[in-house]
Parts: C-alpha cells; structure tokens; sequence
C-alpha cells in the first residue's frame, strides 16, 4: 500500500503532461477534498492510498493550465493565495526578481545593507532574500527597478473574477498565505501577526465565508516558520495548516503542520515507478546533485549570522 501524502503544486503550464499525472495519481491513491482530509485526520483513520492535491500562490496557470483538467477529471484539490496580490492585480516579490541579474542584486545588496560583498559571494541573492524581512527584500526589489531601468512585470496571478469561478466549481477548496509570501520566520510578532490575520479576514471579506485553511510561504518547519506561527493560526480559528516538510500523512501528525511534497519529475513518465519509490523514501530523500552540498537550515543560519552581526539600516 501507498502512504498517504499531500502534493504540492504551484506553476504547471503544461496541460499534458499534468493531466498524465493526474491520471496516474488517480491509478495510486484515492484523491480527496481538502474537507475529507481534515475529517480523515480528526478521526484518526487509516491514511494508506490517500492523497490531496495542493497548489500554492494562484498564479494565472491554475485557471488557464490546471483549472479544465480538473474540471474534466473531477479532482478535488487546494489552493492557497493572497488577497492582496489577487485584489491588487500584481505580483509576488519572487515573480519580480525571476529573472533578475544574480551579480547586479548581489552588489545592491552588499551595499545598501553595507555588508562586504565578499562575505555575502557564496549565496545567491535568493537565497539572502529568504533571510531578510519582506520590507527589505521590497525596498531592494525597488532599488533594482529603478537603477537597471527594469519595468514591473506584467501580472502573473488570478484576478477576483477567476478566483471566484474556480470556487464555485466546487472542486478547488481557498486557503491563506499571506499578504505578502514573507519568510514570516524573519519577521516580528506585529508583521507576522498582520500577514496571517489579514489575509485571512481579507479572504473571508473576498469570499464571503470562513477561512479555515493555510500554508505557509515558503514553509519548512523551524527554517521558515515555528511555534508562535501556529499560535497565530489558533488565534485566527485556522483548523489545518500545511508546511512542505518532505513526510508523509500519519494520525498523529500536527493539523498546523501538515506536510507536503512536491511531485518529483526526475526526467520520468508519471507512471513510472520510481517516482513512487521517491516518494515512498519521503524526507529521507537526498538529492544526489545535492550532497556535498550545506542543507537550507545550514545555508540560512549561515546568512542570518551573516546579517545578525551588525544593525541593518538600509541605506536611503
């Protein structure tokens, strides 16, 4: 038997290929709603060959890419996004920077947060963004624009009338995930506060009913996100919260920290059967092309001590 998992999708532009794996998970597991999962870890039962279906940020592939081969599947799936970025019509600060000069940034960085370059050349300036407050990865985001000449991209997400269509399906269950997709572990108890209830009172206001569920941006357990965020969600009457630790479903596993995994590629058909093995290995998973190399918790430890030696006042 299959352990029971949840996946983990954000930008699929491929119909085909998604639809193939659509179609082999549906051959594996039975796929459920996001309301069956939480009434199959309330009570506690058997999560062998159960599988739910996630995606993360609402980007404009869901309705366009992913949106019909559901529809023609009938896959119940989740979809965690911002109101802010969905309202405003814009785009997240990792959409900006995709295809950003590594070195240009790196110098920016280096000096309006007056840390030496050469301290900072061994990390990419996504990596130092993920160590930084959002106010911050803004304010360098800003500074790039204006010193390259780099336009705003044209928006890469849902709008409300999209968002709308694909709830009242049926099959696509809303969740939170911020205002802004901060790497809320960076943040303050104030920010990180307002990042989570806003998002989710803002959503309720757009949707017009309770918010019951959440992911977190980025979402590693003790890299991206602790304690005192899931204390927030309680605060906010948040049921089931999901994290993208590499682990399967268990029931005794934390309803505000939910793993997840990501459907691996590997080069293989879907149907192929060591993507199956992958994910029956679950987080003890490595990477080959990975291990020489430092873990993402050691990688951003080793920024943030970087960054914690001194004060950081960004240079107006």
């Amino acid at each position: 038997m299959a352990k029971g998992i949840v996946f983990n999708f954000h930008n699929e532009t491929d119909a085909a290929l998604f639809e193939k794996m659509i179609i082999a998970l549906k051959q594996r597991y039975q796929v459920v709603s996001l309301e069956q999962l939480e009434g199959l870890l309330l009570k506690k039962k058997p999560l062998n060959n159960i599988c739910h279906i996630s995606f993360d940020d609402g980007e404009r592939s869901f309705y366009t890419v992913i949106f019909p081969v559901l529809k023609k599947h009938h896959i119940p799936v989740s979809l965690f996004l911002s109101p802010k970025i969905i309202t405003e019509n814009a785009n997240f600060w990792f959409q900006e920077i995709s295809d950003y000069d590594n070195t240009i940034m790196k110098r920016i960085i280096a000096r309006k947060l007056q840390i030496s370059a050469e301290l900072l050349k061994p990390y990419s300036f996504q990596e130092i963004f993920k160590a930084l407050p959002f106010n911050q990865v803004k304010y360098l985001v800003e500074t790039y624009q204006t010193e390259t000449g780099c336009r705003i991209k044209e928006p890469q997400n849902m709008n409300i009338e999209q968002v709308m269509e694909v709830e009242r399906s049926g099959l696509v269950t809303i969740g939170a995930h911020t205002m802004n997709h901060p790497v809320l572990k960076n943040e303050d108890d104030n920010i990180c506060r307002t990042e989570i209830g806003d998002s989710i009172s803002h959503l309720q206001h757009l949707l017009g009913h309770s918010i019951k569920y959440f992911a977190y941006p980025n979402g590693r357990p003790g890299i991206d996100f602790s304690e005192r965020e899931m204390r927030q969600l309680k605060d906010n009457y948040i049921s089931l919260a999901f994290s993208t630790e590499l682990d399967h479903l268990s029931s005794d596993v934390n309803m505000l920290s939910v793993p997840r995994m990501g459907f691996p590629r590997m080069g293989l058909s879907p149907a192929n059967p060591l993507i199956y093995l992958r994910l029956a290995i679950g987080k003890r998973w490595v990477d080959i092309r990975s291990v020489s190399k430092p873990s993402e918790q050691k990688v951003r430890e080793m920024i943030r001590s970087i960054l914690n030696k001194k004060t950081i006042v960004l240079s107006m």
